[in-house]
């Protein structure tokens, strides 16, 4: 099973940064036979994150229109051509989020849910902030693939999924103290925004909590499974 990326971080602009964005990969949920991907954004210092773009399908461009049922932003659904767009951007195939992020609201969470469950592949992203050229990075963090997994999976596969969620926080953890440090090495940094960033922080560790709580319970579903009487 592939080990890809659960976060990326960008400086704004990359010669002297005023602002970072990070991008995690919150996990994968599957409900009623539907998967939902999840993407938490964060934005320390200015300006706000305009827009962004995460691969999806690139492989296999029209599942994406075929299979995509919504698009979210904070629990509120985006609409399609206004909030957000399917399309070839800056070179790769994907979404991208006209509704962007700024510092005062972060993180936000922006989740897409797709007819079935598809294996996770390294894709690409891109991040805009104000009038600073977007930049690109290339196979930066997971992503949905064409490659569909069955309905039915063997125990030690959701065992090793859960493993790889538990690694996915682990780098989740690490990436939002890398965001605390290059915060405070930004040109000027302001004591309001390291405040701002601190929140941002703790709001990511309490999402992290909350699926720590979720993945425990999968463990006890499982051991169930194994041995009913346990």
């Amino acid at each position: 099973m592939l080990v890809c990326s659960q976060s990326v971080t960008f400086l704004v602009p990359p010669e002297q940064p005023t602002a970072v964005y990070t991008i995690n990969f919150d996990g994968v949920k599957v409900e009623n036979g539907n998967s939902i991907w999840c993407y938490s954004v964060s934005v320390a210092g200015n300006p706000g994150l305009s827009n962004w773009i995460l691969g999806a399908f690139e492989a296999c461009e029209e599942l994406l229109e075929e299979k995509l049922i919504s698009v979210t932003r904070n629990g509120v659904e985006l609409i399609k051509d206004v909030e957000y767009e399917i399309g070839n951007f800056l070179g790769f195939f994907g979404i991208k989020f006209d509704v962007g992020v700024e510092k005062e609201e972060s993180p936000v969470l922006y989740c897409i849910t797709l007819e079935g469950i598809y294996k996770s592949t390294e894709v690409d992203v891109a991040a805009k902030g104000g009038p600073t050229p977007a930049q690109v990075k290339e196979k930066a963090i997971c992503g949905p693939s064409c490659e569909v997994v069955p309905k039915t999976l063997p125990i030690g596969d959701l065992i090793e999924s859960i493993a790889l969620q538990e690694a996915g926080l682990a780098h989740i953890i690490n990436a939002e103290g890398e965001k605390i440090q290059k915060v405070l090495e930004l040109n000027n940094v302001k004591t309001e925004d390291i405040i701002e960033v601190n929140k941002s922080v703790s709001k990511v560790l309490s999402r992290v909590i909350e699926l720590e709580v979720v993945l425990e319970s999968k463990l006890e579903d499982i051991n169930k499974l194994i041995c009913g009487e346990c």
